[in-house]
């Protein structure tokens, strides 16, 4: 009886990572795999199907007609892996209480200054990013982002919103409360976030008003951008819940209502019931109901404000 050896699932992987990467290189840095093991994986499922599966280029690999016609059926397979290594979690309690929790940037310092609030056993690592599908590829359990995902099979819960508003060092602010409101963005200098968050409402709301004119400082962090606000350097937008608190910043606007955005909690389907996935779900639900006045900005500073509508 003739026995047809079936490719091996760590093979088709390493597959798709170098499809996605483009190289060797790239694909074992991306894995944290050695490059000399992700190229034994490829030729090995090479030599078991008979086929070549990339052009080996100098500016890297690329994709034959074979490898492209295998990476649906290959991306069809790991989204089968994937689904059935959540579920396992979420029947075996080996990572119940172990959660893995990824927020967008404000969310995710908001959420880390309230870690002490916890619940008693979660042990919780908090992450920064926007990308909902590590849900899918585990590699995150719980997820709080400015609105809801586009795709995938996920449980959503409305927590609310992050307020945000003009933050300046005092004298700074005091010279900009001042102002004429069309003044504003021309005789005072403006600080903002790098280029690569340009899509960001509250970055586009900045540039957008500043028109031609150039910000004097981009940050590529908020905590970078506070710290630059403290010396003086200019003015720019920060979370309610950073500013109000912060002494050495002077809140010089109201909250932006146009930059009000709903945020999410947001859980793959197939863990929903883990033990740790509602604990953690429950815990950030409770921190930005009992924080609601700390984040809506009702907080700070109300008498120092410029008309920015």
């Amino acid at each position: 009886m003739l026995t047809v050896k079936m490719p091996d699932w760590d093979h088709i992987r390493m597959f798709l990572g170098i499809a996605r990467a483009g190289s060797l290189r790239a694909a074992s840095q991306e894995m944290g795999i050695s490059q000399p093991t992700v190229g034994r994986h490829l030729s090995v499922l090479e030599e078991s199907l008979g086929v070549t599966l990339f052009d080996r280029l100098p500016e890297g690999l690329r994709l034959t007609e074979a490898g492209r016609d295998l990476m649906p059926r290959a991306e069809a397979m790991e989204t089968a892996a994937l689904a059935f290594h959540r579920h396992g979690d979420a029947i075996s309690g080996m990572r119940d209480r172990q959660v893995r929790l990824t927020a967008s940037p404000w969310s995710a310092l908001f959420l880390s200054g309230e870690i002490g609030t916890r619940p008693e056993g979660l042990f919780a690592e908090i992450r920064q990013s926007d990308d909902t599908q590590l849900l899918t590829k585990r590699e995150a359990d719980v997820a709080v982002r400015h609105g809801l995902p586009l795709t995938g099979d996920f449980i959503t819960r409305k927590l609310g919103s992050i307020a945000c508003a003009v933050y300046a060092a005092p004298a700074l602010a005091a010279s900009m409360l001042a102002m004429t409101r069309d003044r504003l963005f021309i005789d005072a200098p403006w600080a903002c976030f790098a280029e690569e968050f340009d899509l960001y409402d509250s970055q586009r709301w900045v540039l957008g008003h500043l028109g031609d004119a150039k910000p004097v400082f981009r940050a590529g962090t908020t905590p970078m951008l506070q710290q630059a606000l403290r010396s003086g350097i200019g003015a720019g937008i920060l979370p309610c819940f950073m500013g109000d608190e912060d002494p050495r910043l002077t809140r010089v606007s109201q909250p932006i209502s146009a930059l009000n955005s709903d945020i999410w909690l947001i859980v793959h389907r197939d863990l929903r019931k883990a033990e740790g996935v509602v604990l953690a779900s429950d815990w950030v639900v409770e921190c930005f109901k009992s924080q609601h006045f700390r984040l809506s900005g009702a907080a700070g500073h109300a008498a120092h404000q410029c008309n920015l509508v």
